[in-house]
């Protein structure tokens, strides 16, 4: 019996068994506790998800790649390939579905075609008449968040001109530190800015556009998904305050010499204002996803994102450090999505590193994902912050992946044309990551997201002895770049056959996965249910050494647990995968 991990078949096996024997109602244990203690006319938040996209899903299919943007094509072109550019996720969520609910519920907030499901707020007696209808698979609470950030520094102005660094083109005056620690100025100097890559950012809002260091940016389009407008600046009688997207916008974007500059401020940037900060920071993932998938319509390159996902309001169900595996929380699943659209997903690991408790985790959703690029924080001399929060996944993998500088980092102010403010946070080392993965990009524009994360990762300070403090270490986007160029980003290729996890996990459409084969040889790979029997064969040819990528399609099964097994040369390796239709 062959094991992946710390795990084996015959285990997961009984796990199963026993998962059988329970009933499956389609309200979430968390939504039926959550029911029981609230009074039967609350409105409830919760996601309905549907149980397929309906009929003709090759007609459907054909329309999703037909209506692709150029940018999004491109993208999906270099990092899923030109027969594989759109699958189930893609689908929207059926009409005549949509309509049913939405003529039984309060009021419909979102509609996700990643996760085939209708966000809403309806009574409890409401949702228990949609969990009757054939199309509803389940449905589940919806959690709320709060932005990770710790007690920042206080708004100080900066009214003189300081210049720090003589020897690069720019002058970067008091931008200059977090600019250098990660290798940014020499491809500055280089010709790059990051022009040509569109960055959605996904955050509180966006105050203060005409700022000196904001004015000159390429801004595509414009979303608040709090209050359904294009507004994403404060409005009266609003909920949301804009003021914590105008700083991480002006860390990755902005551009004044002498005073601020950001990584990739030549990119072209969508905002999208996911966070109601109007009631102790706290709004619906729901949000997020919504924007995550409207930022994949216009072609979005990469997500940075600055929220995360753990700690609730009192009454509301916190995620645990257990939760944080992957797998569970509703906007990893999204990030997750995103990330096998051919997105780059760079989040914040998050502001809680100094509440850990020993063997414990800190981080927040989505920074969990295993294809997302999780970015811990380091002060000005290169050691870890103390807030900056810390891994393992609860599945055990290292988090975070990378660092960069994220206190006393220098911004623009969000109520000032021409003032600047330093503030500490994983909100804003991540930017500066997103920022250089922007400029390594327009510098190796045949790049896929999962090469970036790679490059980034092998190129860091700490790669030779990853950590769950600051992962892979701080970021050198000039030698993760040069990597990228040298054609030497490939995952090695390991001295044992070994199935390496696949993306996205779960999946409902198709997943990608690679293995790593040491010896040239005929190699079988097949795809196993967990009672051990064969339900599909991938593969059975000779290949030579390297580190292979292969898509599973999978053909007439139910959800569950499987095993993608891999042998060649006499050795046998696997990975546990997870479908759900």
């Amino acid at each position: 019996m062959f094991k992946y991990g710390k795990i084996t078949v015959g285990f997961l096996l009984l796990v199963f068994l026993s998962a059988t024997t329970q009933d499956s109602p389609k309200f979430s244990p968390k939504l039926q506790r959550f029911i029981g203690a609230q009074p039967v006319s609350e409105s409830i938040s919760a996601w309905i998800f549907l149980a397929d996209k309906g009929k003709s899903l090759s007609k459907k299919l054909h329309s999703a790649e037909e209506t692709l943007t150029p940018n999004a094509y491109q993208r999906r072109l270099r990092n899923r390939g030109l027969y594989n550019l759109v699958d189930e996720f893609d689908i929207p969520v059926n009409g005549d579905y949509f309509r049913e609910i939405q003529q039984r519920v309060l009021k419909v907030r979102h509609k996700s075609r990643w996760l085939n499901a209708v966000s809403v707020e309806a009574t409890a007696g409401m949702l228990t008449g949609i969990a009757a209808l054939p199309f509803v698979a389940k449905i589940d609470l919806v959690f709320k968040t709060n932005l990770p950030a710790p007690a920042p520094l206080e708004e100080i102005s900066f009214p003189g001109k300081q210049s720090l660094n003589k020897s690069f083109t720019l002058d970067y005056g008091e931008s200059f530190t977090q600019n250098n620690m990660i290798n940014v100025p020499l491809l500055h100097d280089s010709g790059l800015s990051g022009e040509g890559v569109i960055i959605a950012m996904l955050d509180a809002g966006f105050n203060n556009l005409q700022h000196e260091a904001l004015d000159h940016l390429d801004i595509l389009a414009t979303r608040d998904f709090v209050n359904n407008d294009a507004n994403v600046d404060d409005e009266p009688g609003q909920a949301g305050s804009g003021s914590h997207g105008t700083y991480t916008l002006s860390v990755i974007g902005g551009f004044q010499e002498g005073r601020l500059i950001g990584p990739a401020y030549g990119a072209t940037f969508i905002l999208a204002k996911t966070e109601n900060t109007a009631s102790e920071r706290n709004v619906e993932e729901d949000n997020w996803i919504a924007a995550a998938e409207w930022a994949d319509s216009l072609g979005a390159d990469i997500i940075s994102s600055s929220v995360g996902y753990s700690d609730f309001d009192s009454g509301q169900r916190s995620y645990t450090p257990e939760n944080m595996d992957g797998q569970t929380a509703i906007v990893t699943i999204g990030a997750e999505l995103a990330a096998s659209r051919g997105i780059l997903v760079v989040n914040s690991a998050g502001n809680e590193g100094s509440n850990v408790s020993p063997g414990g985790n800190t981080l927040v959703a989505p920074g969990d994902g295993a294809n997302v690029l999780t970015v811990g924080a380091v002060g000005s001399t290169g050691l870890r912050a103390s807030f900056s929060s810390i891994g393992p996944t609860a599945d055990g993998r290292i988090k975070p992946d990378v660092a960069a500088m994220g206190a006393a980092v220098f911004m623009a102010s969000a109520s000032n044309t021409s003032n600047y403010i330093t503030r500490n946070g994983t909100s804003f080392s991540c930017p500066l990551t997103a920022g250089s993965a922007a400029l390594i990009l327009e510098a190796n524009p045949g790049s896929t997201n999962q090469q970036i994360i790679s490059a980034l990762k092998e190129t860091a300070n700490n790669a030779q002895n990853p950590d769950n403090f600051l992962g892979w270490g701080i970021i050198d986007a000039i030698a993760a770049s040069n990597l990228i160029g040298s054609g030497s980003i490939l995952p090695p290729v390991s001295d044992e056959l070994e199935v390496l996890q696949n993306f996205p996990n779960p999946f409902n459409g198709s997943t990608t996965f690679q293995y790593s084969l040491p010896q040239p040889g005929n190699v079988k790979a097949a795809v196993y249910n967990i009672r051990g029997q064969k339900v599909q064969t991938l593969l059975n040819r000779f290949q030579s050494s390297g580190t292979r990528t292969m898509i599973w399609n999978p053909e007439n099964i139910s959800s569950g647990i499987y095993i993608i097994v891999v042998a060649a040369n006499g050795k046998v390796a696997g990975q546990k995968v997870v479908y759900v239709r």
